[in-house]
């Protein structure tokens, strides 16, 4: 047998096989052996059917596999004793003249190689975008925290300044609940709504069906209230029933120290502009989720700019196309590349990124991982004290499950490229608000469905 390796290019090879009978015939001899022995054939015993009749049946099959064998370990072999570094997997060269007869056929494969991937952040500079909380935000907090520690006296219907507490559930144009649709309870504050006279004068039992951005004159508080995230707040529209179940209002709480004792516990504020300080600090540690997520975007669009990688294309076109479920045109093939040629550039850009930072995602990391997410949920509940030996329990079972694996794996990623950017990546601090920061996702968002249509 005979391995040699022909470079097309930089990221394309070929590597060539070539064999002679007796890298197969014995193995071949064997196996016929064997089928021989289990062979139940009518007029001979079981294992008796001469070699003849079995090797007609069977020996060109069985050729054509020890074949495929002794080529694929050779192919492993050359591959890992060459440590050839190779994306997707090999495609066999089709030859239409083999003849298994022939004193020696040479066998052609395929390679695509990974290309080397150079990432020096050192040179990195990124906007970090510090959304700043405004006084009207801070003087909004402050009143509902009063109305809230005020006094409650029931009313017959919703008024100005008033609340009520209703049940919110989403339903589709019929008015049938939507499976897996929202369905909760809020309490509601007349001033915090957008269509106010949807519901001024409405009484208990009574029922208002709106969409869900005409709710709030704050979007971000169907973030707050209904679970959803940043993004899906400002584009989630379904049709909400909400049936009113009780109707108040509140009198507002005195700035005094019993209710700074009661809305921030004891001792812990002793004068408005304390107080202040604290809802300020509050709301801007909220917004820094959506910062450090713009940040990781941003760093990776970077990334894209400035990294260079390229990609054996044609050897990934012709692969896409061989492993399709379904056979594809050349030019199917080649728009499939097109659409999955950013994100494997980032896959190994990423991938390359932890090498040099030595991260590697171990089991236990998951594990670990997965443990405190779930002490983290329970204590959103209120139970704070789960035993261990039961927060296990709850764990291992959570790790049978492939999507969530998977789903944490890249959760945990995210987080080690977060400190990796953190820690490498030069900072362009912009001090901004909220409507600000707001526009900028919105232009981004724009952007990329430009940028998509151009493609």
């Amino acid at each position: 047998m005979n391995v040699t390796q022909n470079k097309i290019d930089n990221l394309t090879t070929v590597i060539s096989i070539t064999i002679k009978p007796e890298d197969y015939k014995l193995n071949v001899e064997k196996a016929l052996l064997d089928y021989r022995k289990k062979l139940n054939m009518p007029g001979f015993r079981k294992g008796k059917a001469p070699m003849g009749i079995v090797k007609k049946q069977y020996e060109a099959a069985v050729t054509f596999e020890e074949i495929n064998k002794v080529l694929y370990d050779a192919l492993n072999n050359f591959i890992s004793e060459n440590k050839l570094d190779i994306l997707g997997q090999p495609l066999p060269v089709t030859n239409d003249e083999l003849d298994v007869n022939a004193n020696e056929m040479t066998f052609d494969f395929e390679v695509g190689l990974k290309p080397e991937v150079a990432v020096d952040l050192s040179g990195a500079t990124v906007p970090y975008y510090k959304i700043e909380a405004t006084e009207e935000e801070i003087n909004d907090t402050i009143e509902s925290m009063q109305i809230k520690f005020g006094e409650t006296i029931d009313a017959d219907a919703v008024e100005e300044e008033g609340n009520f507490t209703g049940k919110v559930q989403e339903v589709d144009e019929e008015g049938n609940p939507v499976e897996e649709g929202i369905n909760t309870t809020v309490t509601f504050l007349v001033d915090d709504l957008k269509d106010k006279d949807s519901f001024i004068g409405k009484k208990v039992d009574d029922i208002v069906e709106i969409h869900a951005q005409d709710v709030f004159s704050d979007v971000h508080q169907l973030q707050h209230f209904f679970g959803l995230s940043h993004d899906e707040a400002h584009h989630f529209n379904g049709k909400l029933k909400i049936t009113l179940e009780k109707i108040s209002i509140r009198t507002k709480a005195e700035l005094n120290q019993e209710f700074f004792d009661k809305s921030c516990g004891k001792d812990k504020v002793s004068s408005e502009e304390e107080l202040r300080d604290k809802i300020r600090e509050e709301i801007e540690n909220y917004y820094k989720r959506e910062s450090d997520t713009k940040f990781i975007n941003d760093s990776v669009n970077w990334l894209f700019e400035n990294v260079q990688v390229e990609l054996p294309s044609q050897f990934l076109t012709k692969y896409l196309q061989s492993t399709a479920k379904e056979p594809i045109t050349d030019e199917e093939a080649a728009s499939e590349y097109e659409r999955m040629e950013k994100a494997l550039r980032y896959q190994l850009i990423e991938g390359q990124i932890l090498s040099d930072n030595k991260i590697s995602i171990q089991y236990q990391d998951l594990v670990e991982f997965t443990k405190n997410q779930m002490r983290q949920q329970f204590a959103m509940y209120g139970y704070l004290d789960i035993p261990d030996d039961a927060l296990d329990k709850y764990v291992t079972d959570a790790m049978k499950n492939e999507e969530h694996v998977r789903q944490t794996s890249g959760n945990l990623v995210q987080q080690e490229l977060f400190k990796i950017f953190d820690a490498q990546i030069k900072k362009e601090e912009k001090k901004i608000s909220l409507d600000e920061f707001d526009k900028i996702l919105k232009e981004d968002t724009e952007k990329a469905g430009e940028h998509s249509h151009a493609h």
